[in-house]
């Protein structure tokens, strides 16, 4: 008698849980209500931020920003296509790419970043790069402590490099078109060229961060 009225209980137990769930309205607590109120007030004044400048700069901030480096990886990629003709462990430079309407001897900061994007992607390749703008010894001023120079009697005068990465760059008035090329130095072949052409906006945010900056150097 015993074990029947157990497995009764288990019965009844096992039959309420498989019941319909009652589809009768609930009462909503009062602070539900207003949570839900409180929610949808925040809800719209965010709506109204949204077109302020304040939050588009935010904006900004956390999105992803398609930079000059993009564009130098295409032309590394591009290049790299043809990296079997390249000899194993031969030494690449890297220079500047001069605009074509200039006398090729003219860099600025757009072109001086260019160069160090395409260093750097270069590497990532597994190409061995030689930086020729490295001094014999560490410059030590109140400035800083330095071992890259620009003076061409700083910097060694024979280097094993075999080849170079050049090229050329002209205005557009949707930005820049950029030209390069691998080159074999003792021939003068071009091993490989490639081309990109980087909008108007990555180029003028370059040069602008370059402008703010010298203007905060000025003194009034």
């Amino acid at each position: 008698m015993r074990i029947y009225i157990t497995s009764s209980f288990l019965l009844l137990a096992l039959t309420a849980c498989v019941q319909p769930v009652n589809n009768t309205a609930k009462v909503v607590p009062e602070n539900a209500v207003s949570m839900r109120g409180e929610l949808a007030r925040e809800a719209r004044i965010n709506n109204q931020q949204a077109f302020s400048p304040a939050s588009v700069t935010e904006h900004y901030r956390h999105t992803p920003v398609i930079t000059l480096d993009q564009y130098a990886r295409n032309l590394v990629h591009e290049l790299m296509a043809n990296h079997h003709r390249v000899e194993e462990q031969a030494m690449v430079a890297v220079t500047d790419l001069a605009f074509i309407d200039t006398d090729l001897q003219q860099g600025s900061v757009f072109t001086n970043h260019l160069s160090e994007a395409i260093i750097y992607d270069l590497h990532l390749f597994g190409v061995p790069v030689l930086d020729f703008k490295v001094t014999d010894y560490i410059r030590v001023t109140e400035k800083g402590d330095f071992v890259l120079s620009r003076d061409f009697s700083e910097l060694s005068a024979e280097l094993p490099i075999k080849y170079v990465v050049t090229g050329t760059a002209t205005h557009h008035r949707a930005g820049i078109m950029l030209n390069a090329r691998l080159i074999q130095i003792d021939s003068k072949r071009v091993i490989s060229a490639a081309r990109t052409f980087v909008p108007a906006a990555v180029y003028n945010a370059i040069l602008q961060q370059h402008s703010d900056a010298t203007l905060k150097l000025k003194q009034g």
